[in-house]
């Protein structure tokens, strides 16, 4: 895969917001509806990017389909997670955190695969 660089992007981004939003979350902004609402959907971004670096970081040959495949098994396993917290920790199944993590998803996936286009062109 060409595009480790555009990984490694997204892996240093996600870990920021992930790291950010546990910084964060004990702040006193914590009363305003919005800033609870992104601080709820960040972690999700962040863990999506993070994983999917890691990913690359150790399959040195990754594919387009490789990215695609892990991406889903990312989404599956945030999918588990909600599901998991519903039934036994007594929270709730948050459909915005499953959005969150499908845009960051697709987002990252567009990102590299043209990327990996652009790349072959050259």
């Amino acid at each position: 895969m060409k595009s480790l660089g555009i990984t490694k992007v997204f892996g240093v981004i996600g870990i920021i917001l992930w790291s950010g939003t546990v910084i964060l979350r004990g702040t006193t902004f914590s009363d305003m509806s919005t800033y609870n609402f992104i601080l709820g959907i960040t972690p999700n971004i962040g863990a999506a990017w993070f994983v999917l670096y890691l990913y690359t970081l150790f399959k040195l040959n990754c594919t387009i389909k490789d990215i695609f495949i892990v991406s889903v098994v990312i989404w599956i396993i945030s999918l588990c997670s909600e599901i998991i917290h519903d039934m036994f920790f007594n929270s709730i199944f948050d459909l915005n955190d499953i959005i969150a993590t499908s845009i960051a998803l697709i987002i990252s996936y567009v990102v590299i695969y043209f990327n990996e286009k652009h790349m072959s062109i050259e």
